[in-house]
């Protein structure tokens, strides 16, 4: 799980990444607005799967933060956002959910309940209802029989092949990096290494050919995968 710290207390700041870092999470760390964007605009392609959110920041509060993170067309960000905050009035709870937030944690908190919290949101956020049918210019994916339609052929997948095509694909052009296709595809506690996800990718690459050169398998050094779409 990737998650980003919104946090200016320097004490409570290092103890809650710690924590979090225990759990094998990957944390960032920022400690007002202005951290908040910059590492969202950082981060475009790998986007956060849960933001903790301090109410009280220096620049713009926590909601307002949310506002645009939920709002703001550079960002329209879709996962997990958690509000940790002392302000526990019914109406500072409604504030920070009309914001945008998924959940609202009243500070001093226990470490073993924010853990809790955090994994029951990113299993809401990680399985949202989506269509069976997918359509890219000449491209077709059908969820259900997980297999691809383009320009009358149609491709069939194993059910491993087709989740790591439909990940990379509803992310087009976006590299993906090799733990967090892991991640999504096979779970935390997998015991999956980047060799057994380039071997699923060279026989995904192998049974795309066809789609070249308008959508392609294409592998970022060091980092992981992507495919990429030509449109000339």
């Amino acid at each position: 799980m990737h998650i980003l710290l919104v946090e200016d207390d320097e004490k409570l700041g290092k103890i809650v990444s710690q924590v979090l870092m225990q759990e094998n999470f990957e944390v960032d760390w920022a400690k007002d607005s202005e951290d908040v964007f910059a590492y969202f605009d950082y981060n475009a392609d790998n986007i956060y799967d849960v933001v903790i959110l301090d109410w009280m920041l220096p620049g713009k509060s926590g909601p307002e933060i949310c506002k645009i993170l939920r709002g703001n067309k550079k960002y329209l960000y879709q996962g997990g956002i958690i509000f940790l905050t002392a302000r526990d009035a019914l109406e500072d709870r409604i504030t920070g959910l009309e914001a945008g937030g998924d959940d609202y944690l009243p500070k001093p908190f226990e470490n073993a309940e924010l853990i809790a919290r955090l994994k029951a949101i990113y299993r809401r956020k990680s399985k949202p209802y989506i269509d069976n049918l997918l359509k890219l210019g000449d491209l077709e994916l059908f969820r259900n029989e997980q297999k691809i339609s383009f320009q009358g052929k149609q491709i069939s997948f194993s059910k491993r092949e087709f989740a790591i095509f439909d990940l990379l694909l509803i992310n087009l052009n976006k590299v993906l990096p090799r733990e967090t296709i892991i991640e999504k595809i096979w779970g935390e506690e997998a015991n999956i290494t980047s060799a057994n996800l380039d071997s699923y990718i060279y026989l995904l690459r192998k049974k795309t050919k066809s789609l070249e050169p308008f959508f392609k398998i294409v592998l970022v050094r060091g980092i992981g995968y992507k495919i990429e779409k030509n449109d000339d």
